[in-house]
Order: structure tokens, then sequence, then C-alpha cells
């Protein structure tokens, strides 16, 4: 058990390497040698956890997507009415510097994927992730009641889920012109317009 658990704790160290190269130097900063070197280590000894830069891009991938969902699975699973839904949906967006930092290396990586298979293969499942996830928050609204009555769900569904793909990129590609104060009130709009008259949130927003 103790090999066990340091053998984790080093690939942890390694990981954390990673998103320092990653933030610091880009995607083109990030090599066998470079991550070895962060983390303290030989190339050799690093490629006992992650034998080729491929994989190491894989990792970096899988790990913004983890993190982004330890953020909202749980107030996925709170969410009863619009208040919950707005308050899951602005977790996924970013809105502040803390999440805006996994989304960025994500549509970084995602650019990336043309030329990798496995990269591409996880970004089209974190895609349809976030369509699942609209479809949720639209499905919570219809059984709550304050989803209007004269609304296809299905279209409702993939309306949001554009909107949400859009605020991501928008955000993180071109934060100086898309403000966290533009993400939410675009997002509290677009709930206005989809929810009954008399539901929408006080003020521009639920509070974080």
């Amino acid at each position: 058990m103790p090999r066990l658990a340091d053998h984790d704790a080093r690939r942890a160290e390694i990981v954390e390497a990673l998103w320092r190269v990653l933030r610091r130097d880009g995607i083109a900063g990030v090599s066998v040698r470079t991550v070895a070197a962060e983390a303290g280590l030989s190339p050799t000894a690093l490629r006992y956890y992650f034998p080729t830069q491929d994989a190491l891009l894989q990792t970096a991938m899988v790990e913004t997507v983890t993190s982004g969902a330890a953020r909202v699975v749980p107030l996925l699973a709170q969410a009863a009415d619009r208040t919950g839904v707005e308050r899951m949906l602005l977790e996924l967006l970013p809105v502040d510097e803390r999440q805006r930092a996994d989304p960025e290396i994500y549509l970084a990586l995602a650019a990336h994927a043309r030329s990798s298979p496995a990269l591409a293969a996880i970004s089209e499942e974190t895609g349809a992730g976030i369509r699942r996830l609209a479809h949720r928050a639209v499905g919570i609204l219809a059984g709550s009641g304050e989803l209007r009555a004269d609304l296809d769900v299905e279209t409702t569904a993939c309306c949001l889920d554009a909107l949400l793909q859009g605020l991501i990129f928008q955000g993180c590609a071109r934060p100086c012109l898309t403000s966290p104060e533009e993400i939410r009130r675009t997002l509290t709009g677009y709930l206005d317009q989809i929810c009954c008259a008399g539901t929408p949130t006080k003020g521009s927003g639920p509070t974080r």
C-alpha cells in the first residue's frame, strides 16, 4: 500500500507540474523534458508515468474536464428550480479567474485535437456532456413548472447548449469583449426569456 500511495503522490506532483507549464508556456511549452524539469525529475523517470507528450496532453484535458465536473455535478444534484439551475450553469462559465483557468486550457487543447485522435475523442465527449447538461437544466425548469408552456423542450435545450458553449468560448478567447458581468447578464436574460413571467431571479443573477 505505501508503494501505491507513493506512486499516486508522484503522479499528482507531475500533473501539478504539467499545469504550471501549461499556464506559463502554453501547449507549445509542454514536453516530457519541460514537465520533468518542472517536477524535479529526470525525463526517464517521468516517462514511467507519461511516456509521450500526447499522454501528457491527454491527461491535461481530462483534468480540466474533471475539475469542471467536480464543481458542477453537486449543484446539478441540488437544482430543483430556476434559481438552482442558474447557480449550476454559472459554475460552468468563466465568470472569475478560477473558473476561467480550466476552460482556457481546455480550448487550447481542443484546438490541438485535430492532430490527436485521443484528444479529439475527449473534446467531443466534453461537448456532448455540456449538451446533456443543457437538456437536464431545461428538464428541471419544465419539471418545476417554470418553463414557458409554448416552448419545445428539445429546441430550447439546444439553444441553451449553443449559448453555454458560446459564452465559454467568448469568455476565454475574448475576455476583453465579454466580461464576467456580460456573461451573467446574458445567461440571466436567456432564462428570463424561457421562463414563465414572474419567475426571473432578483437582480442581475444569483449572488456568488
